[in-house]
């Protein structure tokens, strides 16, 4: 459904989703260029959970890749085991559940997670996720 730009006023969540959306797709804060890049990788698809991630990069790095995970329910899920690029902190960049795009979302917390050189899903590295019902979140590293 179109933005309808004449109403702006009353749809201040969702333009700041998108706002949010752009500058991450356009790496402005300097941490997810894999979202500039060509490469993406699905390697986790729940079909009972209604749970996928897919893996995002450009040349790969710790500022180059990005994971996705979404949710296609109306429950929570928490302590989901994902596979990650690389070990260490993977910072959480954005989460569609989140009060800032609406204050009838749940804002179900999708903290940070510290991957482990555990392999889960073909990739290197596991951590656990909580991600919000019907909820994009989106990962990546500092460094």
């Amino acid at each position: 459904m179109p933005i309808d730009w004449s109403r702006t006023e009353g749809q201040k969540g969702i333009l700041g989703m998108n706002r949010d959306l752009i500058a991450l797709r356009r790496n402005l804060p300097g941490v997810t260029r894999g979202l500039c890049g060509q490469n993406i990788h699905i390697y986790h698809v729940d079909n009972g959970a209604k749970l996928i991630a897919f893996h995002r990069w450009d040349k790969q790095g710790p500022t180059d890749s990005v994971v996705v995970a979404v949710n296609m329910t109306k429950q929570n899920r928490d302590g989901c085991v994902i596979g990650f690029p690389r070990a260490g902190l993977w910072k959480t960049r954005f989460s569609s559940d989140s009060f800032n795009y609406g204050r009838d979302l749940s804002n179900h917390p999708a903290p940070d997670v510290e991957a482990h050189e555990e392999k889960s899903g073909g990739l290197p590295s596991s951590g656990k996720i909580n991600i919000g019902p019907y909820t994009a979140v989106i990962y990546s590293q500092d460094v």
